[in-house]
């Protein structure tokens, strides 16, 4: 029987690298235990990850380390999902089987943006990508349609769907181009015991459940876990007017939150948990790293600081 995507909030993770430019598996393992122990579920090698800055033996080595993390937590149970984005059918393929003989659970796939005017005027091909890799691939693979990393392409919700239905292995779709009334459409049209799908940011978490998301993916999580997870269970209980309003206050907060957290992406997130946990700040080159002036300005944002006060009191 093919593994279910588990409802809930999935966090992908940052890497980290010491003054050799390696990774430092050490921080990454205590990092994902931070994320992990409330319940998120965590994403390694996805676009925070630096995926595209990663070898192929490094992706190994950080799905082997974070199952080591979660198992020393007594976490066996927490499924870890990889990215195995590449600018081929053919590469893709072989990451997702290095990624599930390295121990992960599902494989996140983003459609390669290399020759996307191609793909573009051959929407039959984007849809074959997916079909192609999912027959091929020995675990559940999910949709990762993220246009900012796709070079613009951006699957509609009968691309999705199509997709769908021609492949039983793909499992679910995570959508971070922010459109509630794509995920409606897509929800309305499969079955939901074996696809689910997604917003692709926490900010519109709360309205994407009523509709029927099955949770979130978000950067939040790395600097708030206990309350992505606190704004997760909210929405998984609305039965009254006063759950719902606790529900609306905590997605206030983690929608304004996430929205300063973005604008520096991953040079500020990794600043900012290097300022927080000691964990090397330096992303790989030619990411340069967030200048003093604009992490200040990060730093000083009344958003950031309520979450990060919030977190702290949880």
């Amino acid at each position: 029987m093919a593994k279910t995507l588990p409802d809930g909030v999935y966090a992908p993770l940052p890497v980290f690298f010491n003054d050799h430019d390696e990774l430092d598996l050490v921080a990454y393992a205590a990092h994902a235990k931070y994320v992990a122990a409330p319940g998120i579920v965590p994403v390694v090698s996805a676009s925070v990850g630096e995926a595209v800055h990663l070898d192929r033996q490094e992706r190994i080595q950080l799905i082997q380390t974070l199952r080591t993390a979660l198992n020393s937590i007594d976490l066996l149970k927490t499924p870890i999902v990889a990215g195995v984005g590449a600018t081929s059918t053919r590469e893709t393929i072989e990451l997702a089987h290095e990624a599930a003989t390295a121990g992960a659970d599902f494989v996140l796939v983003v459609l390669p943006g290399y020759y996307a005017g191609v793909l573009k005027a051959h929407p039959a091909a984007v849809k074959k990508f997916f079909i192609d890799v999912a027959a091929a691939s020995p675990v559940p693979v999910i949709i990762y349609n993220y246009p900012a990393v796709a070079a613009g392409i951006d699957l509609n919700s009968d691309d999705v769907v199509d997709i769908a239905m021609m492949a039983p292995n793909i499992c679910g779709v995570m959508l971070s181009c922010g459109n509630v009334g794509k995920l409606a459409r897509i929800t309305a049209l499969v079955d939901n015991s074996s696809f689910k799908a997604f917003a692709g940011f926490i900010d519109f978490l709360l309205p994407s459940v009523s509709i029927g998301s099955a949770g979130a993916i978000s950067p939040l999580p790395n600097i708030a876990p206990k309350l992505s997870m606190k704004l997760w269970q909210a929405t998984q209980q609305l039965e009254s007017a006063a759950n719902f309003q606790e529900a609306k206050n905590l997605q206030s907060l983690a929608s304004l939150g996430e929205a300063a957290l973005l604008k520096t992406g991953i040079l500020g997130l990794k600043r900012l948990l290097s300022q927080q946990f000691g964990y090397p700040a330096a992303p790989r080159l030619p990411l340069p790293s967030i200048s003093n002036d604009a992490f200040e300005q990060m730093t000083q944002d009344v958003h950031l600081q309520d979450i990060i006060s919030v977190e702290k009191s949880l």
